[in-house]
């Protein structure tokens, strides 16, 4: 029979483990249904949940300016981790707040390219549901900042390309009421974030796997309609625009993906903890 303390130290190594597990931040390497590695000389794209353009049109159902990137399910599977990089403009780093984050499926007939269609699933993840963590850092390795916002007659608003040198790693763990993702489907996640203090951009990827990613944007001339940036202007034709590189004087470049990695729930360990408790329960028996 095992004795009482070797039973409770065993019992909390197993519970260390997993809260480890909610906690931690993914590496490359461990589980994922699908991931994008961040680029440590790439852009951050502008995308703020809360006083946007949405918040007079609504469409997609939600408030902020947002990007979006698409992935394809290889399995059938629950969404139970998100996890996804990002950094400050200027490295004024500010405060984070909830995040919405939202799936849609695909569009693929649409006559300019694939984009987001019907909404299928979305939360709000509240502090204290994610943890932000420094990621990367190196005064060699400067990133550029992308505001999908304003329009490329001006690139000197839209891009800065040797803006910051931080980078942060943001998990949400452990979603209650996952989205199921079908084997063979093509989504779209979109993250919008709500900050103060500065500005904060979701991080570019290494390479663009699918479609590349997206920003809602709008069709409005700067110059014949006033003075006012265009997103004060809720007549203005709102659609979505590829985002890509780009640059003072430069023409528009090579397309982007955002870095981001979805994963199962972590049924390895929790079959081991399962197995470890009957073996315990056997035991004692």
């Amino acid at each position: 029979m095992m004795q009482p303390r070797m039973y409770i130290a065993i019992v909390a190594i197993g519970i260390m483990i997993l809260g480890g597990v909610a906690s931690a931040d993914w590496e490359p390497g461990q589980d994922a249904l699908f991931y994008q590695l961040p680029d440590f000389t790439g852009w951050d794209v502008y995308s703020e949940w809360g006083d946007g353009p949405w918040y007079h049109h609504p469409v997609p159902d939600a408030d902020g300016y947002g990007a979006a990137n698409d992935w394809t399910a290889t399995v059938t599977e629950a969404v139970r981790d998100i996890h996804f990089w990002g950094s400050w403009k200027d490295d004024h780093v500010g405060t984070t707040g909830d995040i919405l984050i939202q799936i849609y499926s695909n569009d693929s007939t649409h006559y300019a390219f694939d984009q987001p269609d019907d909404l299928l699933w979305q939360r709000v993840i509240h502090q204290g549901e994610y943890q932000g963590t420094p990621y990367h850092q190196s005064e060699w390795q400067v990133q550029g900042w992308y505001d999908p916002r304003y329009s490329d007659s001006e690139p000197w608003l839209q891009y800065d390309e040797e803006n910051h040198v931080g980078m942060y790693q943001y998990n949400i763990p452990f979603i209650e009421d996952p989205f199921i993702q079908q084997a063979g489907e093509t989504y779209w996640l979109m993250i919008s974030m709500n900050f103060e203090g500065c500005q904060w951009g979701w991080k570019t990827s290494e390479t663009v796997e699918g479609n590349p990613s997206l920003f809602w944007d709008a069709y409005y001339n700067y110059y014949t309609q006033g003075s006012c940036p265009w997103w004060q202007h809720p007549e203005v034709d709102w659609r979505w625009v590829q985002l890509h590189e780009g640059g003072w004087c430069q023409p528009p470049g090579e397309m982007l993906d955002l870095a981001f990695v979805i994963t199962p729930e972590p049924t390895s360990l929790l079959l081991l903890a399962a197995g470890a408790a009957m073996v315990l329960r056997r035991r004692k028996i």
